[in-house]
Protein backbone atom coordinates (compact mmCIF):
# COMPACT_ATOMS: atom_id res chain seq x y z
CA UNK A 1 0.00 0.00 0.00
CA UNK A 2 3.01 2.34 0.94
CA UNK A 3 4.74 1.75 -2.49
CA UNK A 4 1.29 2.71 -4.22
CA UNK A 5 1.12 6.05 -2.43
CA UNK A 6 4.65 6.65 -3.25
CA UNK A 7 4.41 5.73 -6.81
CA UNK A 8 1.17 7.85 -7.16
CA UNK A 9 2.48 10.65 -5.16
CA UNK A 10 5.66 10.24 -7.51
CA UNK A 11 3.53 10.07 -10.68
CA UNK A 12 1.66 13.48 -9.57
CA UNK A 13 5.23 15.31 -8.68
CA UNK A 14 6.58 14.56 -12.06
CA UNK A 15 3.41 15.57 -13.55
CA UNK A 16 3.46 19.27 -12.41
CA UNK A 17 6.94 19.82 -12.71
CA UNK A 18 6.16 18.91 -16.42
CA UNK A 19 3.61 20.64 -16.62
CA UNK A 20 5.54 23.51 -15.22
CA UNK A 21 8.61 22.81 -17.27
CA UNK A 22 6.31 23.14 -20.50
CA UNK A 23 4.95 26.43 -19.75
CA UNK A 24 8.44 27.60 -18.53
CA UNK A 25 9.82 26.61 -21.94
CA UNK A 26 6.40 28.54 -23.81
CA UNK A 27 7.08 31.51 -22.09
CA UNK A 28 10.75 31.54 -22.68
CA UNK A 29 9.86 31.11 -26.50
CA UNK A 30 7.33 33.98 -25.90
CA UNK A 31 9.93 36.45 -24.38
CA UNK A 32 12.26 35.71 -27.17
CA UNK A 33 9.75 36.45 -30.01
CA UNK A 34 8.25 39.53 -28.24
CA UNK A 35 11.48 40.22 -27.72
CA UNK A 36 12.67 39.98 -30.70
CA UNK A 37 10.24 40.24 -33.07
CA UNK A 38 8.14 42.50 -31.54
CA UNK A 39 10.26 44.67 -30.37
CA UNK A 40 8.53 44.80 -27.19
CA UNK A 41 9.61 42.32 -24.88
CA UNK A 42 6.83 41.06 -22.07
CA UNK A 43 7.43 41.92 -18.80
CA UNK A 44 5.23 39.03 -17.62
CA UNK A 45 7.56 36.32 -18.44
CA UNK A 46 10.47 36.94 -16.83
CA UNK A 47 9.21 36.84 -13.70
CA UNK A 48 7.19 34.54 -14.24
CA UNK A 49 9.98 31.57 -15.15
CA UNK A 50 11.49 32.58 -12.49
CA UNK A 51 9.45 31.71 -10.02
CA UNK A 52 8.45 28.22 -11.73
CA UNK A 53 12.44 27.60 -12.24
CA UNK A 54 12.24 27.24 -8.18
CA UNK A 55 9.38 25.17 -8.02
CA UNK A 56 10.61 22.69 -10.76
CA UNK A 57 14.16 22.68 -9.32
CA UNK A 58 12.39 21.59 -5.97
CA UNK A 59 9.56 19.41 -7.55
CA UNK A 60 12.38 17.66 -9.44
CA UNK A 61 14.50 17.46 -6.55
CA UNK A 62 11.64 15.76 -4.68
CA UNK A 63 11.08 13.66 -7.77
CA UNK A 64 14.67 12.27 -7.88
CA UNK A 65 14.34 11.22 -4.00
CA UNK A 66 11.45 9.65 -4.71
CA UNK A 67 13.01 7.11 -7.54
CA UNK A 68 16.40 7.27 -5.71
CA UNK A 69 17.89 9.09 -8.37
CA UNK A 70 19.32 12.40 -6.27
CA UNK A 71 22.61 13.49 -6.54
CA UNK A 72 24.81 11.49 -4.03
CA UNK A 73 28.82 11.12 -3.43
CA UNK A 74 29.48 7.59 -3.54
CA UNK A 75 32.95 7.25 -3.70
CA UNK A 76 33.19 6.33 0.19
CA UNK A 77 29.77 4.53 0.33
CA UNK A 78 31.46 2.16 -2.51
CA UNK A 79 34.55 1.52 -0.40
CA UNK A 80 32.28 0.16 2.49
CA UNK A 81 30.85 -2.94 2.63
CA UNK A 82 27.88 -4.22 4.84
CA UNK A 83 27.83 -2.91 8.42
CA UNK A 84 29.94 0.47 7.51
CA UNK A 85 27.85 0.85 4.25
CA UNK A 86 24.40 0.25 6.24
CA UNK A 87 25.80 2.65 8.92
CA UNK A 88 26.51 5.20 6.56
CA UNK A 89 23.48 5.14 4.73
CA UNK A 90 21.55 5.54 8.05
CA UNK A 91 23.41 8.61 8.64
CA UNK A 92 23.02 10.14 5.47
CA UNK A 93 18.99 9.21 5.65
CA UNK A 94 19.09 11.03 9.05
CA UNK A 95 20.94 13.88 7.83
CA UNK A 96 18.73 14.36 4.78
CA UNK A 97 15.66 14.38 7.11
CA UNK A 98 16.86 16.99 9.28
CA UNK A 99 17.98 19.40 6.40
CA UNK A 100 14.72 18.69 5.35
CA UNK A 101 12.94 19.39 8.32
CA UNK A 102 15.52 22.52 9.28
CA UNK A 103 15.98 24.17 6.47
CA UNK A 104 12.82 23.55 3.70
CA UNK A 105 9.73 22.85 6.12
CA UNK A 106 10.62 25.22 9.47
CA UNK A 107 12.98 28.02 7.64
CA UNK A 108 10.84 27.98 4.09
CA UNK A 109 7.27 27.78 6.38
CA UNK A 110 8.88 30.85 8.39
CA UNK A 111 10.07 32.54 5.40
CA UNK A 112 6.62 32.20 2.81
CA UNK A 113 5.10 33.58 6.37
CA UNK A 114 6.64 35.91 6.77
CA UNK A 115 6.62 37.54 2.54
CA UNK A 116 3.24 36.52 2.15
CA UNK A 117 2.13 40.31 2.49
CA UNK A 118 5.53 41.20 0.01
CA UNK A 119 3.71 41.39 -3.80
CA UNK A 120 5.44 41.15 -6.80
CA UNK A 121 6.49 43.39 -8.62
CA UNK A 122 5.17 42.18 -12.06
CA UNK A 123 2.83 39.76 -11.90
CA UNK A 124 1.41 41.00 -8.14
CA UNK A 125 1.28 37.68 -6.34
CA UNK A 126 2.15 37.01 -2.76
CA UNK A 127 5.92 35.79 -2.51
CA UNK A 128 4.46 33.40 0.58
CA UNK A 129 3.18 31.59 -2.13
CA UNK A 130 6.38 31.24 -4.43
CA UNK A 131 7.97 30.10 -1.36
CA UNK A 132 5.62 27.68 -0.09
CA UNK A 133 7.41 25.40 -2.15
CA UNK A 134 10.06 24.96 0.34
CA UNK A 135 7.90 23.43 3.20
CA UNK A 136 6.35 21.16 0.32
CA UNK A 137 9.50 19.93 -1.32
CA UNK A 138 10.51 18.86 2.35
CA UNK A 139 8.01 17.10 3.35
CA UNK A 140 7.81 15.34 0.24
CA UNK A 141 11.61 14.45 0.20
CA UNK A 142 10.93 12.92 4.13
CA UNK A 143 7.80 11.00 2.53
CA UNK A 144 9.80 9.63 -0.25
CA UNK A 145 12.95 9.27 2.23
CA UNK A 146 11.10 7.35 4.73
CA UNK A 147 9.53 5.06 2.09
CA UNK A 148 13.22 4.67 0.87
CA UNK A 149 14.43 3.76 4.14
CA UNK A 150 11.72 1.38 4.76
CA UNK A 151 12.27 -0.34 1.22
CA UNK A 152 16.06 -0.62 2.59
CA UNK A 153 15.19 -2.70 5.72
CA UNK A 154 13.03 -5.16 3.95
CA UNK A 155 15.65 -5.78 0.99
CA UNK A 156 18.05 -6.47 4.53
CA UNK A 157 15.58 -8.63 6.09
CA UNK A 158 14.85 -10.57 2.59
CA UNK A 159 18.70 -10.80 1.95
CA UNK A 160 19.31 -12.06 5.80
CA UNK A 161 16.40 -14.52 5.18
CA UNK A 162 18.22 -15.96 2.12
CA UNK A 163 21.69 -16.00 3.43
CA UNK A 164 20.03 -18.05 6.44
CA UNK A 165 18.32 -20.47 4.33
CA UNK A 166 21.61 -20.99 1.82
CA UNK A 167 23.34 -21.81 5.30
CA UNK A 168 20.81 -23.98 5.80
CA UNK A 169 20.81 -25.91 2.60
CA UNK A 170 24.41 -25.99 2.91
CA UNK A 171 24.63 -27.90 5.97
CA UNK A 172 22.14 -30.55 5.39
Amino acid sequence: MLNKMKTLISRIVMIVASILTVIMVAGAFWQVFSRYVLGDPSVYTEELLKFLLIWVALLGAAYAFSVNEHLAIVFLKNKLKDKKALTLQWLIDGLVIAFCIAVLIIGGWDLSNSTMGQLTPILNISMGWVYMILPISGCLIIFFQLINISERKKELKNREQSAQTEGEVIRE
